[in-house]
């Protein structure tokens, strides 16, 4: 029995699972679901199975938008806004900044008066599900979602062989265990992250706040990756220093390592295999911040297996992950049309408290705490 055999159980468990026991989706809610050309049938599985739910389920679906942390076009923020916010954030001549992520914290006070001045809650979803090949959790159709109370699980790259994996996890169990070491991440003051590639860099924490990616998006307003299981933060930027070291991209594994080094908390040179190296090096280049220490994460979820997919690979019990470019929607500074995560193997990680105690996080691969 095939994965895309829409009757088989296992698909529908996990799929009724992520919806009632994940997102607890009940009649009286209202689903957005979004999806790219290239993740539509996931979209019209989840469609199918949601209306034996609530009646009010809506699937938008859109051209790809070529990289991670894009803004999502103009036809989903109608989806989920309305047409009369469409019409006014027009007329002050402001979708096109948002599109190119260029609102300023005025202009984004300005959107939120007219999200609540044109939008009614009787119309809004109530629960957002993206399914797409790029990820749009970096983004600020992201962050004023959940500014209106939406609940919103974010699925870039997903792929059926996660209906088997990660989303079998004992979600209670990784909750647990990512809350404990997002409130280590917020205590510490400094990390210190290595591996057996070469791994060597240290990253400042002061006065941010670290996150739990638990599964369990159920309060308004919540936001989580699905698969879930990460504690993860923004470091202060401009202060990462060193190197870090991956054989994956967030689709493959490479042919060899690719290196990238770091000084004042921005990447300035990237060696290894070409193809990659390129990519990330011209990206760097050409988008501004692309090249931002975005983020630091430590997997949690113990049934995610797959590392040549990043949206499970980072969920991985024991690694880490480091991401580039935007860190806006997670307590970081830094506004960019480029998130990428990339997976580091085997890591030990130290974090530093404010009163110089060191603490052991990972060693090996092995979670100590």
């Amino acid at each position: 029995m095939g994965i895309w055999d829409w009757k088989d159980e296992g698909v529908k468990k996990a799929i009724l699972n992520v919806l009632k026991g994940n997102l607890c989706l009940n009649r009286e809610d209202k689903l957005l679901i979004i999806s790219d050309e290239d993740k539509e049938k996931i979209g019209e599985l989840f469609f199918s199975y949601a209306t034996s739910i609530t009646p009010k389920v809506v699937h938008a679906t859109y051209p790809k938008t070529g990289r991670h942390g894009v803004e999502p076009p103009e036809k989903v923020w109608k989806a989920a806004f309305g047409e009369d916010f469409i019409r006014e954030i027009k007329e002050k001549g402001l979708m096109d900044k948002m599109l190119r992520k260029e609102v300023n914290q005025q202009d984004e006070l300005e959107i939120k008066e007219l999200l609540l001045e044109e939008t009614s809650p009787q119309e809004l979803p109530t629960v957002i599900v993206a399914v797409n090949t790029y990820s749009v959790s970096h983004t600020l159709f992201r962050k004023l979602s959940n500014f209106l109370s939406i609940r919103f699980a974010s699925m870039p790259l997903f792929e059926p062989f996660m209906f088997y994996t990660s989303l079998q996890a004992n979600y209670g169990k990784v909750a647990t265990l990512s809350k404990k070491l997002a409130a280590l991440l917020t205590e510490a003051v400094e990390a210190k992250l290595s591996c057996p590639l070469g791994t060597k860099i240290t990253f400042n924490l002061e006065g941010r706040e670290g996150l739990a990616d638990t599964g369990k998006i159920c309060s308004p307003g919540d936001f989580g990756n699905l698969p879930a299981g990460e504690a993860f933060i923004a470091p202060v930027e401009g202060k990462a220093e060193g190197v870090f070291i991956t054989k994956y991209s967030p689709e493959r594994e490479l042919k060899e390592p690719v290196k990238l080094c770091v000084e004042k908390g921005k990447v300035v040179k990237v060696e290894g295999e070409e193809p990659f190296k390129e990519y990330l090096t011209e990206i760097i280049k050409r988008e501004e911040n692309a090249g931002n220490i975005a983020e630091l994460g430590i997997g949690t979820n113990d049934k995610a297996k797959v590392r040549t997919n990043i949206l499970e690979a980072e969920k991985i019990l024991g690694t880490c992950h480091v991401a580039l470019g935007d860190n806006s929607s997670f307590g970081g500074k830094v506004k960019a049309n480029f998130h990428l995560d990339l997976l580091i193997e085997e890591p030990t990680l130290t974090l530093t408290l404010p009163n110089g105690e060191e603490i052991s996080v990972l060693r090996n691969g092995k979670i100590l705490i």
